[in-house]
This record gives structure tokens, sequence and C-alpha cells, in this order.
């Protein structure tokens, strides 16, 4: 299993768990308080990024 990936919506901080958002006891940014948003797991991130970069370089 991927951990998911969080990012706090007022510093822009990335966090990585094995939890999804709705079982997370702190849903806030440790650095500034600000709440998290869950981006998905870490595959489906990777992949995204990946399709994104071949549209990029088909443009070329």
């Amino acid at each position: 299993m991927m951990p998911y990936i969080y990012r706090c919506t007022k510093c822009g901080a990335i966090y990585y768990s094995a939890t999804s958002i709705e079982y997370q006891l702190n849903k806030n940014c440790e650095k500034c308080g600000g709440e998290l948003e869950q981006l998905g797991e870490e595959g489906e991130l990777m992949k995204k990024e990946e399709e994104e970069k071949e549209k990029e370089d088909r443009k070329k």
C-alpha cells in the first residue's frame, strides 16, 4: 500500500501518512496549524505527473 500525501492549504507543507484523511487524528499542519488536504496516494500522483510530462513532451 502506498502512503497518502497531504498538503497544508496555508503554508504548502507536504506530509505522508499510511492512513486516509478521514482516519487522521490531527488534520492540521504541524508547522502552521493550517488545514490539510489529501492529494491522493503516492502511486496515483506519480502516475499523474508522468502523464502530464508525456503530454508536455508531445507538444514540443
